[in-house]
């Protein structure tokens, strides 16, 4: 698997944003399309593709919520390649991106249904916390934390 940053106008990004959209109204029905306007790609100061033999595979994604504080995004693997290591991957290099602008702390929200999104997330030192306001409403999200540097980092 190979990572690349790319820019908001990046097609294979878009294509894995899209099969995410579609995957949460599978889930959830339209009470995605209450955030949508939250994630538009060129919203967001990092995003990235993971490529399997040269095939998109997975996106993700952070933005700022303030000079210390980022949030994950858009965080999807194809299913046939998920339990591969694509996502930890993805989080990955999310957490190092936003820790080298000087973030602290990462926040992101999933959907309440996404039984194997929470374990991953656990794995990897997010912590469940309370809501803290996505569009999509508390009832419908379950919200993590984790500090990904010290501050020290820039």
């Amino acid at each position: 698997m190979e990572l690349k940053f790319v820019d908001a106008k990046n097609a294979d990004f878009a294509m894995l944003a899209q099969k995410l959209d579609d995957y949460y109204f599978e889930l959830v029905g339209d009470v995605h399309l209450r955030y949508a306007q939250y994630n538009r790609p060129e919203n967001f100061a990092c995003l990235a593709v993971v490529y399997a033999g040269g095939q998109p595979i997975a996106c993700g994604a952070w933005k700022a919520i303030d000079p210390v504080t980022a949030e994950l995004k858009r965080i999807y693997v194809l299913p046939e390649h998920r339990r591969k290591g694509a996502a930890t991957m993805l989080i990955k290099a999310m957490e190092e991106n936003a820790a080298a602008t000087g973030c602290h702390k990462m926040l992101l929200e999933t959907a309440r249904t996404t039984a194997d999104s929470e374990q991953l997330y656990l794995s990897l030192g997010y912590q469940k916390m309370d809501y803290y306001g996505s569009p999509a409403g508390a009832d419908n999200c379950l919200c993590f934390e984790k500090e990904i540097s010290d501050g020290t980092m820039r």
